[in-house]
């Protein structure tokens, strides 16, 4: 007697760990800061003595929130630094995210990280790897494996 089995494909995409994800961050981070220190240099500042309250620091800001917000948003679903590292944004049913979904996990960005810090000075992690910032947006950071 002949028998046939029928296997579903299993999902290999993992939720990321932190680790790849701060790397992922800082490779972006430095993209920026690369980016807006060329404009810096080609342009004249509003005001050459102030340091923190320029003007400029709002587009800076803008800047960022575009290339966060707009790539995680976009078909890609993943900053440069993100691609590079096989990772991906995507809702909690594995959809791609809005570019309200992705603003919102921008703005509090800074909160989630804020909130990671105390954790881990206290001692107080979870195993689990979505930040605040994830839970509110109700997105996940996912690693996808090359075949």
């Amino acid at each position: 007697m002949m028998q046939i089995s029928i296997h579903k494909a299993k999902n290999k995409e993992q939720v990321a760990n932190l680790g790849a994800r701060a790397v992922a961050f800082c490779l972006d981070a430095l993209l920026l800061m690369l980016t807006i220190g060329i404009i810096e240099y080609f342009t004249v500042s509003s005001d050459e003595q102030a340091w923190l309250f320029k003007g400029e620091r709002l587009l800076h800001l803008l800047l960022g929130w575009l290339y966060f917000a707009g790539l995680e948003s976009s078909s890609w679903q993943a900053t440069i630094g993100k691609q590079l590292l096989e990772l991906r944004v995507t809702s909690e049913t594995k959809d791609r995210i809005s570019f309200a979904c992705a603003s919102l996990r921008y703005a509090l960005r800074p909160i989630g990280i804020f909130i990671y810090l105390l954790r881990y000075i206290t001692n107080s992690l979870s195993p689990y790897t979505q930040l605040f910032h994830d839970k509110v947006a109700g997105t996940q950071v996912l690693k996808t494996p090359t075949d």
